[in-house]
């Protein structure tokens, strides 16, 4: 099999993970489909995702 140019390169994906992470994202899944998308997924963690589940503006303005 010959030799391909990557679809997406180790280093940005590295930069993807991180920036995910660093966002508070739980977890990020990079998915290389055969006609040439890149798709890019993240998922928040369930206390991040509870968190915004209410305005905090909401008990100023009561």
């Amino acid at each position: 099999m010959a030799n391909r140019v990557a679809a997406i390169k180790q280093a940005d994906a590295k930069r993807l993970f991180k920036a995910a992470l660093e966002a508070g994202f739980e977890r990020a899944r990079i998915t290389l489909h055969p006609d040439g998308r890149i798709e890019a997924d993240a998922a928040l963690s369930e206390t991040a995702a509870n968190s915004n589940a209410g305005n905090t503006w909401d008990d100023v303005l009561k």
